[in-house]
């Protein structure tokens, strides 16, 4: 697929309320060979977007403190809550949403690095010794000595990302445009409780044709990929702190319990527990 910022430009169509130019990160002190890590703060007062574009000569995890980010890259959305950060390697083009009053660290590695530590885009788990790591390296001077404590550190924090958990808080945006209208459609209203064959006329392709397209395009099938799209929605709510009741009544199932059953089944733990861990993280980052 291409991944000009064009044409990824023209499917994102996202409303912009303050727009923050791509060069933001690439503006400051940028990583080396030599010292491959740089960790840059990051604070939103006001909701912002930023447009498609990708840092050629950068790699990077944005991990979020307080609130929830979204990136969309051409062929996934990606939903970040705090605890949990998105790897984007080199020449990914991307576009940030971030509600106000967020907070977020940008790490940046240098490319020699990425081929090992930042092989694909993945949202990984974050654990408290990754955290501190992230923390301790942002404090570290532009100009630290090599070797030193902090060029040793700098060696932990990627060995660290490297063999960090992944998530499966991303969600897949097929090519074909047929199929395309039909995920960009529950992404809009996850709680759409439509079968597939109710999809057709949307889509212009019988279920049989879209059956066949959730699994070519995305892997999955239809009522996976909703499921999918559920969760993401859920992430995104339980993380702004809706009780549990409430956002599984939002995404249309009957019971809260049914809704903590499919939770549980796609991201391993209870959605009680996934807020309790992302208000603690959101703590302890303040």
């Amino acid at each position: 697929r291409s991944t000009g910022c064009h044409k990824l430009s023209k499917i994102c169509q996202m409303k912009q309320s303050r727009s923050l130019q791509a060069s933001s990160l690439a503006d400051r002190t940028p990583p080396t060979e030599l010292r491959p890590v740089r960790v840059h703060a990051e604070h939103h007062v006001e909701a912002a977007d930023v447009e498609p574009h990708c840092h050629a000569d950068l790699g990077q995890l944005l991990a979020t403190t307080h609130g929830v980010i979204r990136v969309t890259t051409e062929d996934n959305q990606w939903l970040v809550p705090p605890g949990r950060a998105l790897l984007l390697p080199p020449g990914v083009v991307h576009a940030v949403h971030s509600p106000k009053e967020t907070r977020l660290r940008a790490v940046l590695v240098a490319p020699q690095m990425c081929r090992d530590f930042l092989p694909a885009c993945r949202i990984i788990a974050l654990t408290t010794l990754l955290q501190e790591l992230i923390d301790a390296v942002a404090r570290c001077p532009a100009d630290y000595p090599v070797p030193s404590p902090a060029s040793r550190m700098v060696a932990v924090l990627l060995d660290q990302i490297a063999s960090a958990r992944s998530e499966p808080l991303g969600v897949p945006r097929p090519s074909d445009a047929r199929l395309r209208r039909v995920t960009d459609a529950l992404m809009a209203s996850p709680a759409d409780g439509r079968s597939l064959s109710e999809w057709q006329d949307v889509a212009g392709a019988s279920s049989r044709t879209l059956a066949r397209l959730f699994e070519a395009e995305v892997g999955m099938s239809f009522s996976h990929y909703r499921r999918q799209v559920q969760m993401q929605a859920a992430v995104g709510m339980l993380s702004s702190g809706l009780p549990v009741g409430e956002v599984a009544h939002t995404l249309g199932y009957s019971t809260a319990s049914a809704f903590a059953f499919a939770f549980r089944k796609t991201l391993g733990s209870p959605p009680g527990r996934f807020r309790d861990q992302v208000e603690c993280s959101d703590y302890q980052s303040v």
